[in-house]
């Protein structure tokens, strides 16, 4: 273990050399985090490898993971200055083409596309470390690159592909709506961005208003050939447990609201053991929608990660009615890990839960989740939602003995431990997971592992956490103990 963490310690070393001498400005206080650039591929590529049964969207996916795998390893290398790197650049993207075109069969022009994805990867990284200095490490940039160069490029697929055959399951229509709905905020992002012109509230509310009833509406009524938004009232409106659920989240989303107006009333800054508040509500809000309406519960992802990019856009550009009071609750909720001027936290707690949803491969086919589906399903709420939770809080209260180099704790890693193993034998005991034991081995070394993890990273574990035990999940389903 020493070995592998003074290597990538030196390894780290070299890309933060490199980032400054490309005079970029990484998040204070935290390592380079270069194997978080490989976190997202493997997550993707260690699932379709774990389930027999996958979209042929989802195998288009993989093709570019790869690629973006080689990239990222020769980023790393190009911090060493080895010049035969800078040929080796060119192998990713000619990797990344001949799969696309030869085994995913998706056409010569989006091929290019792919080749062209996977081989701007690197400058996309510096890109965005530089858009928001301070805020990312490069893992951090990394993983949010690699997202965007993914959704990108798995719409475009995806949306070509709808125009042609209609979406009948009640996920992939969903994903359709999180699909055109996201980039119709991508496109007021960018358009903002660079148009410094549309930051003044009459062209901003114009644009959004442009984008939404111009764009967003009518190319979701084209593609699904029905009203989007009586979709999703019908939806909500389909069954009881649907109707339950909305009524309970509109509930946990008052509670978080009365939370922060507390906290800026009181005019304090928020504790640790306070934002973790957030925390535990999302696991309050996520296992009941997992257990019983896992395609609602999909589609609220989506747009409930909109409206905090949404939120957070009218933040920064201090747009009003509402710029004033996102500003005040982002002065007393910000942690030391918002020290840019994007206030990346809330966004990543969001993914981080809804990230096992999105990426499972077997999310289209089924409705609800029992025995070892639910586990991968819940890696977010499990490692972020109950572990770190209980880390922060136990480390706060009892925590004596740190963890070497790090503010955290051993006791702290403990509760971490402890409470997720408690969640999951409740789930056990209430019949949602099966008592196997070497299932409930897997999921204990994977708890074990990702909490010492917790302890000894410097990077956001909201957003690394859940691709671990996700990762470590389906590779036990890979290659099983029995």
């Amino acid at each position: 273990m020493d070995v592998i963490e003074r290597m990538l310690d030196y390894s780290n070393q070299h890309v933060q050399i490199y980032l400054h001498e490309e005079q970029i400005s990484t998040r204070p206080g935290a390592s380079a985090g270069i194997w978080m650039s490989f976190l997202l591929p493997t997550a993707i590529i260690v699932g379709s490898n774990s389930n027999h049964d996958v979209s042929e969207l989802y195998e288009i996916a993989v093709s570019l993971s790869l690629g973006l795998l080689g990239t990222s390893a020769l980023f790393i290398a190009r911090s060493y200055k080895c010049r035969t790197q800078d040929y080796a650049f060119v192998i990713p993207p000619v990797f990344t083409y001949i799969q696309l075109f030869f085994y995913n069969k998706v056409g010569v022009w989006f091929s290019i596309a792919g080749g062209f994805a996977s081989y701007s990867f690197s400058e996309a990284v510096i890109f965005l470390l530089d858009a928001v200095p301070k805020s990312l490490t490069y893992g951090e940039a990394s993983v949010l690159t690699q997202a965007l160069i993914l959704f990108l490029f798995l719409v475009a697929n995806s949306l070509v592909n709808t125009w042609y055959n209609a979406p009948i399951h009640c996920v992939n229509t969903s994903s359709v709506i999180m699909q055109v709905g996201l980039l119709g905020l991508l496109l007021i992002s960018t358009t903002t961005y660079f148009f410094p012109q549309m930051r003044r509230p009459l062209p901003f509310y114009s644009l959004t208003l442009g984008v939404i009833f111009g764009f967003v509406i009518p190319f979701l009524q084209i593609l699904l050939q029905e009203n989007p938004v009586l979709w999703i009232v019908q939806l909500m409106l389909s069954n009881t447990t649907v109707g339950l659920l909305v009524i309970y989240w509109v509930i946990c989303s008052g509670l978080a609201v009365l939370a922060v107006n507390f906290q800026i009333q009181g005019g304090e800054q928020a504790s640790t053991m306070i934002r973790k508040y957030f925390h535990i509500l999302a696991v309050l809000v996520f296992i009941p929608g997992i257990i019983r309406e896992c395609c609602f519960l999909y589609l609220a992802t989506g747009v409930v990660l909109g409206l905090i990019i949404g939120l957070e856009l009218l933040r920064v550009l201090n747009m009003p009615p509402v710029g004033e009071a996102l500003q005040a609750g982002f002065k007393v909720f910000a942690d030391e890990k918002d020290v840019g001027s994007i206030a990346f936290t809330p966004i990543y707690l969001m993914a981080g839960c809804s990230l096992p949803l999105w990426l499972y491969t077997s999310v289209s086919s089924e409705e609800n989740y029992a025995g070892q589906h639910l586990l991968p399903l819940m890696s977010g709420l499990l490692t972020i939602g109950i572990g770190d939770t209980a880390a922060s809080i136990f480390g706060t209260l009892i925590g004596k003995t740190k963890w070497k180099g790090t503010k955290k704790t051993v006791e702290g890693t403990l509760a971490s431990i402890i409470c997720q193993m408690t969640l999951i034998l409740m789930l056990v005991y209430f019949g949602y997971i099966c008592s196997s034991p070497v299932l409930l081995t897997q999921a204990t070394f994977a708890i074990i592992l990702t909490s010492i993890i917790e302890a000894k990273t410097d990077q956001v574990d909201n957003l690394a956490l859940p691709l671990i035990m996700y990762i470590i999940l389906l590779a036990f389903q890979l290659f099983p103990l029995s």
